[in-house]
């Protein structure tokens, strides 16, 4: 039968592209953008092998073919299901990719620029963003801890490393690092700022994505895993 022929062509193809999207990417063989067709075509591929394996499985009386389109199905999922999480997980996130902790005056960045390529988004925090995240992220904040300067850096440099960001730059009261997606390895720059209170310190962050308009909310919920983190750490220091 062409149309189970068909299915698994297209299934196998979905699974092939969906690979070739980050492999793209990631290796810089194109521009991010490629990649993204790249992984919107696997996933539209993995949709019509899905929808085929459905409407005519029925129809096969052949159980050897009903079998293939069974099969087919299953190699196309991965596609779609990656396609359909990154729709839902981003769907109620606002279209900017710069987050920071201080709202007024955010971490500013002294190494990251030299990393950045021309055409990657510019690092600047204009008013029209932090309104955006007021809206969308009211509760994101800095920590303040009892701590000196110093031990307090200590720990931020722990817990950036403890979840695999890359350290390149620091000096007293300054950390960036860069951090990578898992699929597609877009890199996203973090600036760490220590600052010292009268009873410790008071530690900002800032998360900047390379590309994209929108980041599905990535910058935002790292710098809530970090404060997570970091808050259990002074947590767990502060016991006897």
């Amino acid at each position: 039968m062409r149309i189970v022929y068909l299915a698994e062509r297209l299934a196998y193809l979905s699974l092939i592209m969906l690979v070739a999207s980050a492999v793209t990417v990631r290796a810089d063989l194109a521009h991010f953008r490629v990649g993204l067709l790249i992984f919107a075509a696997s996933a539209l591929f993995s949709l019509s092998a899905i929808t085929l394996s459905a409407l005519f499985s029925r129809r096969c009386k052949d159980a050897n073919d009903q079998k293939r389109l069974s099969r087919a199905a299953v190699i196309a999922l991965p596609a779609i299901s990656f396609m359909a999480f990154n729709i839902l997980s981003g769907s109620n996130r606002p279209l900017i990719h710069n987050i920071s902790t201080d709202l007024v005056s955010p971490p500013s960045f002294i190494a990251a620029a030299s990393l950045r390529k021309p055409g990657d988004n510019p690092l600047r925090y204009t008013q029209e963003v932090a309104d955006i995240q007021r809206a969308a992220y009211p509760d994101l904040a800095g920590i303040t801890t009892a701590l000196p300067l110093d031990r307090a850096q200590q720990l931020c440099i722990i817990t950036a490393q403890d979840m695999g960001w890359e350290i390149h730059y620091q000096q007293p009261g300054h950390i960036e690092a860069t951090s990578r997606s898992f699929w597609f390895g877009f890199t996203d720059d973090i600036v760490i700022r220590l600052q010292e209170t009268e009873g410790g310190s008071k530690i900002d962050l800032r998360s900047v994505s390379r590309v994209g308009k929108g980041d599905l909310g990535a910058n935002a919920e790292r710098i809530m895993r970090f404060n997570a983190q970091l808050a259990q750490r002074l947590h767990t220091m502060q016991q006897p």
